[in-house]
Parts: structure tokens; sequence; C-alpha cells
């Protein structure tokens, strides 16, 4: 009898291939298992997500797998069904999430070349390339490098997504070289037999705000808790609930937003042993393969890390927990564009796990969502003892009239003090102060940055820079920098008023040495002042600053965002946890708006007063948890392109959902490709339940689309 399977391919194309498989192979493939397949007239790796001996006819002749790339074990049923799903909803090949599963030692002796094409060659030349896309071309078209060169040479987060969209377009080919390793995989455990957990004897079930969650871990069904409340607080209860996993047989799996705040669950990392296990990107070569044998042969069954743990193959997993789970970097928009948090989500109810999501401060919805369902379990704040005083004064006035008087006392004592500014640069754009003209990057038509350390004009976006300025080319009159301050004006002014202070500048864009170094001087206390943006935020210590002054946090309130006065909260809250909290500790914020709920409660650390308040808002005004809103995004090869996709997605949305209200569509610049632009569109829905119909439309939309990517984001 004739067997085929079915696979995807780490590619962006969302489809499934049909292929046979020769009697030879029968035996060695399994789901999960990479196997080499005729593509065209390439032979690429793909990944088997099924094998059947019986298939509908196709008309088409059905091509033979070439070879079995690993000889390994079938992957656990549940994560297969977690990695269909997720790409289903990502709009996405499963594919492309399998190869995040890949053991990471697995093909280390395959090398691999940067090549630039004919094709790269005549874009170079022409000069139609621009910002890093151009740099990158311009590196290889001396030589032939490798991925890994480029990445120590560049030191770019997001060149592999760069790197790929490059290959998709025809600029570039990557070249593979080497011999494949088919070294033997540490065999997944199989799934034990049920059993009763036993209850740790220190932490009594009935005597715990956690036991709702503690009584969920031995049912192996899934339920989902919102744990609200002062972070140790989460942390301790954390930790207990995954002691109890600990004490049968499944993982328990922490995803934090980013790497740096792995560092937060160290000390209880240790306690652990060699039971628990930090994974992410960042480390090395070897400690990865160490942390990836460690955690499948099941020796280290708690994982603490970024998304990627999401894509371990590992069962049963007991305990999945999303801390800080109001951070937008969960959300990946490179390829595959996935939310970590619906991932999560989606892997626990496959598993039959308990989902613990984890914040201060968490989205309005969810809090919304898990109060109305019981499924809330709020550890409450610490009271603040500090005073938090207001100021109205333009920022410049005020380091003139009262910053010796309110900060140098504080560096006399040999305290610490941090200064919030969220925005880089010297000023946020120049203007010509006769006609108003502000100068644009011509790509992105956005203000440009004024940068006086490098003495030029920055796009934050695309990278594009220009000498500065001076006049106005439409009327002559002098450009002066705007009102809105950034980092770099804020040290100027600082060194010119205490030059006897060390002071350090924690924004990205420094380089991580330098980062570290000054964060390592901040903690031994040679450093007292330091100046930062929300990216400093995750990387202090909280509660180690006895003055911090937070300068104009008003400005994410003039955000075209339903969500602005949350992220504004979130950043007043999470910068206010940095203040020692003791009577002679001060919180200074320098706003036109103090009375602004998302300000004043902020500072408080008040997150129900401002949920309440945002509720009210939100429900007049039909936005979500009350009306669903969906955010769609069209990417393709040239704007033309997916601007003409965007026209008949809205002509069928009409047709198929008449009551649907749809908002849009814009152009704007895509952040991680910046030199690319997307077209996006809002749907506002007036039954919950239409959701699954919509998404039901937009994925057979997707598959018959062809001339832009689609995928879309239900928002909270």
């Amino acid at each position: 009898m004739t067997t085929y399977c079915r696979l995807s391919f780490p590619l962006p194309v969302n489809q499934t291939f049909l292929y046979r498989l020769p009697e030879g192979l029968k035996d060695r493939v399994k789901p999960g298992t990479p196997v080499l397949a005729p593509l065209g007239s390439r032979k690429i790796k793909g990944y088997v997500l099924e094998v059947t001996e019986s298939v509908t006819p196709t008309g088409f002749q059905i091509k033979d797998i070439c070879e079995v790339l690993e000889n390994r074990p079938a992957l656990p049923p549940a994560f297969i069904n977690f990695i269909k799903k997720l790409a289903s909803r990502s709009l996405s090949p499963p594919g492309l999430f399998l190869e995040l599963a890949e053991d990471p030692g697995r093909m280390t002796e395959i090398r691999q070349q940067v090549i630039i094409t004919p094709k790269g060659k005549e874009e170079l030349q022409s000069g139609k390339l621009k910002g890093k896309n151009r740099q990158l071309l311009e590196l290889v078209s001396e030589k032939a490098l490798s991925p890994v060169f480029l990445k120590n040479r560049l030191k770019w987060r997001d060149l592999n997504s760069r790197l790929k969209s490059l290959e998709l377009a025809g600029l570039i080919e990557i070249k593979r070289k080497g011999r494949r390793v088919k070294s033997k995989s540490p065999a997944i455990p199989a799934p034990p037999a049920p059993r009763q957990l036993s209850l740790p004897v220190d932490y009594p079930v009935e005597d715990s705000p956690a036991s709702p969650i503690l009584q969920a871990l031995p049912v192996s069904e899934f339920r989902q808790f919102l744990l609200a409340g002062e972070r140790q607080r989460r942390q301790e209860a954390i930790f207990k609930t995954v002691n109890q996993v600990l004490e049968g047989d499944g993982y328990a799996l922490i995803l934090v937003p980013e790497i740096e705040q792995t560092s937060r669950w160290l000390p209880y990392a240790d306690q652990l042993g060699g039971q628990a296990v930090i994974y992410h990107s960042r480390l090395t070569e070897k400690k990865r393969k160490e942390a990836w044998e460690r955690i499948i042969s099941g020796k280290s069954r708690v994982v603490i890390g970024t998304r990627v743990v999401l894509f371990l193959p590992v069962n049963p997993v007991r305990l999945i927990v999303v801390d800080e789970v109001q951070n937008d970097l969960y959300d990946q928009a490179e390829s595959p564009p996935f939310d970590a948090r619906e991932g999560a989500q989606i892997r626990a109810r496959e598993e039959g796990s308990v989902l613990l999501l984890s914040s201060s401060c968490p989205p309005v919805s969810l809090y919304y969502r898990a109060e109305q369902s019981g499924e809330l379990i709020d550890l409450g704040q610490t009271e603040r003892t500090y005073p938090c005083q207001f100021s109205q004064k333009d920022i410049g006035r005020w380091l003139q009239e009262e910053l010796k008087a309110e900060i140098e006392p504080c560096l006399q004592a040999g305290q610490k003090v941090f200064f919030f500014i969220n925005r880089k640069g010297y000023a946020g754009y120049l203007v010509c102060q006769r006609c108003g003209y502000v100068p644009r990057c011509q790509a992105c038509q956005i203000a440009l940055i004024l940068d006086k350390k490098r003495d030029e004009l920055v796009c934050r976006y695309c990278g594009q820079s220009l000498g500065r300025q001076d006049t106005c080319p439409v009327c002559g009159h002098q450009l002066k920098p705007g009102k809105i301050k950034g980092s770099q004006f804020l040290v100027e002014r600082l060194k010119k008023a205490l030059p006897d202070y060390g002071l350090a500048l924690l924004e990205e864009g420094e380089k991580k040495d330098k980062i570290d170094g000054c964060l390592q001087k901040i903690k031994s206390g040679k450093i007292q002042l330091a100046i930062g943006t929300e990216y400093a935020l995750p990387r202090l210590q909280p509660g180690n600053f006895s003055r911090v002054v937070m300068v104009e946090p008003e400005i994410g309130l003039n955000l075209p965002d339903f969500k602005a006065a949350e992220g504004t909260f979130v950043r007043v809250f999470k910068t206010s946890e940095l203040v020692a909290n003791r009577p002679s500790s001060k919180m200074i914020i320098i706003t036109s708006m103090p009375d602004q709920p998302a300000i004043k409660y902020g500072a408080r650390g008040d997150y129900l007063n401002f949920y309440r308040q945002e509720l009210e808002y939100r429900k007049l005004l039909r936005y979500p948890p009350f009306n669903p809103l969906v955010r769609l995004t069209l990417t393709g090869q040239s704007l033309r392109r997916a601007a003409e996709a965007s026209r008949r997605l809205m002509e069928e949305l009409g047709q198929r959902f008449p009551s649907l209200e749809i908002i849009g569509p814009k152009i704007k610049p895509r952040l991680w490709k910046k030199a690319q632009k997307e077209v996006r569109l809002y749907l506002r829905l007036g039954e919950t339940e239409k959701l699954n119909d919509l998404s039901q439309f937009l994925e057979h939309f997707s598959q018959n689309e062809n001339l832009a990517h689609l995928y879309y984001r239900v928002l909270d």
C-alpha cells in the first residue's frame, strides 16, 4: 500500500504539500520528522505534519521524499496540534514554527554563506536601496560572508528576518555547505500515567491566596488564572506553584518578555538547583546545547526564558507562566508573526495544563475578563510611603531653578538618582518658528530627531541620517529644537550642573558592553546619576533610587491608540517601582497634565482606580473588552500590491460581514523591516461570536491571496 505524508516548509507559503514516502523511509518518518523534498527546481528541508495511506486524487504528479534528515522520536501529539493551531491563528505555515523547535546543536556542521545575486547588484547600483538593507548588501558584495560573521559585525537584532526578506526578494542567496549532523537525539520522554500530585507540607492549600491554582494542577485540565499584585509577592506564589509541579511528573515553563528579565528569576532558579534552567537565544552555542539536553532528558523540568521556550517539544507540561503579561514584546512582528501570550494559551489548552498570566499592572481587558470569570487572584500592592511631587514647569526651567535643591543633597549623601525621559536624541525635532517647517525623512515622512552627539538629523524608523540643518529651506529662518526634549538634552544639562558626579545613559542603541558596565557601576554605587528611556526600566533594580524624576510622561497619550492611556500608566507605574519605598525618598513628575488618571494613579501605584476609570472610558467608546477590535496588516513586495490586496479584502469583508465597521486603511513604515511599508486596517465587531467566522474567512483569504501577506491580531 502506498504511504503519503503532508509537509510544511519553513517558507512564507501558507499551505501544505503532499509527497509519497518510498518504501525504505516509511519506518523512519513520523510527525515532526525533518525531511528533504523537491519543491520546484530545488530540494529543501520540510517537516512532516502527518502520515497517511489514503489521499484524495489531486490530478497532479505526487513526488517522492528524497531523504530523512534526522532519526528522532515522533513529537508529542499535543505539541503537533499546538503548532498547527498557532500556525492557523497566525496565518503562517507550521514549518516556520517547527523550525523553532529544532535541536540547537543539530545542524552545527552546516556552514552558510550569504552571496549577493545579479539582481542584488543591480538594486545596489541603482541607489534605490537605503538604510540597513543597503549596508548589508554592500558588505556581501565584496565577498561571501557567513550569517555568524554578519551578526558579530553588525549586531542587528533583526538580522535573521532581514536576510530572509532579502533572500525572498532575490537580492541574496544563502548557500549551505558541509555535512548534516545525524547524531542521536535525546529521546523525548513519553507521558507517564497520570497520578495525583502531593502538596508541599509547608504550603497548605487552604491558607494560600493561590489555592485555586494548586487545586487545578492535579486535574490535568486547562485552567487559566490572572495573578496580579506586587512583583515579589507574585514571584513567591509562582515559585511555590512550581514546587508543586516538581512534586509530580511534569514541566513548568516560565516566559519573560525579554532576555534581561531572566535575571530577576535567578534567585529562585538557584534554589531549585539543577531542576531549573535558563534558556534563550543569547546563550552560547555550547550552553544552549547543554540546556537543551537537560530539558529534553527531563533532568531540568523548570525552564525560564523568552518566547522560544514555548517551542520546546517536551511533555507533559503542567504549568505555563507568562510573566509581565502586559508587555507587548511578546507580540513578535518578524516572520513567523505570532503573539507568545496567545501561543501560551493554545499550548496550555492542548496540554491540559494551567496557564498563569502574571503582572503588577495587567491589561485592562484581561483584568476585566478574569474578574468576571472568577479567574482573578489579586495579591495586592505594598503601600507607598514616599511622597510624589508634580511640577508643571518646562523641563529646561525646572533644571535651571530646582535641580540643585532637589538632587544635589541626595548625591552628596551617597544616594542614587534616576531621570526617566522616553525620547532619544537631543530634541524630538527641529522646527522653523516662522513658517512651521519641520525636517522629515523622505522615505518615512516622519520628523527627524536631532542627534547632537553625532551632529545629525536621524530617522528613528529607517535609520537614515542627514547632516544638521541650521536654516529653514522654505523661508531661510533659523531652525530651533522643538519643545519636546530628549535624553541628550538631559545629559548635556546635568553634566553642566553636576560636573562632579558620574552619569550613565541607558537607552537602546548603546553598545551592550557599555550598558552592562553602567548597570554594574550603578548597582555598586560608583555611578549615582542615571538617565534612561523605557529600555532602562526592566534592567534597573526596583527600589534602588532615592529620587526618581520623570519627564513629560504625557507624550505617550498622543498616540493614535485606544490603549495609549494604559501604556502611559504602565510606564509611570514601572518607573515608580524604582523608588526606594521609604519616607525620605521622592518621585518628581514634570508634566502639564498632573490630574490625568494614567499619570496620577500610576505615580501612586494605584491600579484599581485607574482600571475603573479606563473601563468607563472604553465602555462609552465601544472599545475592548466590550467590543472586539481586530487589527489587519498586509505587506507585499511593493506598496501598490499590498494596497490592491487591501482593496479586495475590504470589498469581500463588506459583502461577508455587512455590520462590520472598517477603520482605515492606513499606510505606515514597518518597524522591523524599515525600508518597507505596510497597509493596516482595523475592524470593530459588534458581537464576540463573529470572531470565529472572521478568523475562518481571513485564513481562506490569505491562502488564496498572492499579492500580499496577511496577518491579524485581536486587540485587548
